[in-house]
């Protein structure tokens, strides 16, 4: 197996674009925060979740969603053994079966074995498609009817409370600004004339909406950009400039804390080059 291998290198399926996989050896992350639906099957461990300062466990085999803009944290009980099965369904693609908030589950733990066993099959599919080489209209409409499925099996997101729209209106608002200006130093003031909120209502939707306050967002987003250019073959400066860090040496402090890799590891992993100067000779 190689280092890549190992490390789950992320796989954009031919015939779904919308969709990305990855089969790999499961590590442990802190305060991960992402735009897809991200679901996670661990096979030969259990797996701790950590989410909102609630702690979820699942037993090997079980499915896990964890949604969109909520930050979460993950261990896997034994990191020698551990696999994991990922698979990230865009919004988009979720749009096309039903509303995006309506995939989300209040324990992101799905006790239905059902869904497991199917998500296995679909992530199979996408994953190694010339291991099974059905057609991709075939491949597109099982994700398509998975998704279905999972819809089925969670809530609708309830009503903001005042009926206003704020608590979802609000953190789209947020989000795309703080994306929009990544290597700004936005201040709250500056963010409170954006959203129209007071800096102390603007914290605490942000908060209750992304488990996040706005600073960990922005920081969050920030991490996430670095880490779409460092998969380009960016250069680790150029990503700490475009993305707001002082310095690479900044970036590779805040990155490696937050994914336990420094920048230069995660990339030539990516590239399927990290391991290639502990092969045999």
């Amino acid at each position: 197996m190689s280092g890549a291998d190992q490390a789950g290198v992320p796989r954009v399926s031919d015939d779904v674009a919308d969709v990305v996989v990855v089969d790999g050896q499961a590590q442990s992350y802190s305060g991960n925060l992402h735009e897809e639906l991200k679901l996670v099957l661990v096979i030969d461990s259990g797996f701790t979740v950590r989410r909102r300062g609630t702690t979820f466990r699942a037993a090997p085999g079980q499915l896990i969603a964890l949604h969109p803009d909520d930050a979460h944290s993950g261990t896997p009980d034994d990191l020698g053994r551990a696999r994991w099965l990922i698979m990230c369904v865009s919004p988009s693609l979720i749009t096309e079966v039903t509303a995006s908030e309506a995939v989300r589950f209040g324990d992101p733990v799905i006790s239905h074995s059902g869904l497991a066993g199917r998500f296995r099959s679909v992530h199979s599919s996408l994953h190694r498609p010339s291991e099974d080489p059905g057609s991709a209209l075939r491949r597109e409409t099982e994700v398509l009817e998975f998704v279905s499925a999972l819809a089925r099996h969670s809530y609708r997101a309830g009503a903001d409370g005042d009926g206003t729209g704020t608590a979802r209106r609000v953190p789209e608002i947020a989000r795309e600004y703080l994306r929009e200006n990544l290597a700004r130093n936005v201040t709250l003031d500056e963010l409170s004339v954006v959203t129209g909120l007071s800096k102390y209502r603007l914290v605490r939707v942000c908060t209750a909406w992304f488990g996040l306050s706005p600073h960990q967002l922005h920081l969050r987003l920030r991490l996430d950009r670095a880490r779409v250019l460092l998969r380009r073959g960016t250069g680790i400066a150029e990503v700490s400039h475009e993305t707001g860090f002082h310095d690479q040496p900044h970036l590779t402090r805040v990155f490696a804390k937050a994914y336990g890799v420094t920048p230069a590891v995660y990339q030539s992993t990516y590239r399927g080059t990290a391991w290639t100067d502990l092969a045999p000779r």
